[in-house]
């Protein structure tokens, strides 16, 4: 559990980032940890080596290239590349749908008869629905009824004794 801890504080111990007491604890860590000293070497062998790289400086040619370059290219966006984009696409093809359906509805010469006929299964559908909702209020009374006489019945035989004093 300790070395984790110190192995998160390694890359701040080389580069001396660490407050006086986390860097003693790493070293005396470290005397002790023959795995967290191998790590501690690797890291201050690697930082030698990235050190000895030489810097390059890019020529004046180069810097001018490269300051060129987000001119050239550089896009340009639709006018109306609001209308690209993706999450938009199910609402345009619902909207097509529906205009295309509503232009053949406007533009059917029979649209009379069209109208006529919706307008007769619509009735025929309210009808339905009317002599459903009026069987179901029969049903609804007759089980009232049941219950009422059920629930006499019951009160007449009077299975538990109550009410007798």
């Amino acid at each position: 559990m300790i070395c984790d801890r110190i192995q998160e504080l390694l890359a701040a111990y080389t580069e001396n980032d660490l407050s006086v007491g986390d860097k003693a604890l790493v070293e005396s860590h470290c005397i002790a940890c023959a795995e967290c000293a191998g790590l501690l070497a690797a890291l201050k062998q690697a930082d030698a080596v990235l050190a000895s790289f030489p810097e390059i400086e890019p020529g004046p040619a180069l810097i001018e290239k490269l300051s060129r370059i987000p001119e050239g290219k550089r896009r340009r966006r639709p006018i109306l590349g609001f209308f690209l984009k993706p999450s938009l696409q199910p609402i345009f093809t619902a909207a097509t749908i529906f205009l295309t359906l509503l232009s053949l509805y406007f533009f059917n010469p029979d649209r009379k008869a069209f109208d006529k006929a919706v307008s007769r299964q619509f009735h025929r559908g309210i009808s339905r629905i009317e002599r459903l909702y009026a069987k179901a209020g029969a049903v609804t009374d007759t089980l009232g009824a049941y219950a009422n006489s059920v629930f006499v019945a019951l009160k007449a035989i009077n299975p538990l004794g109550q009410g007798e004093d």
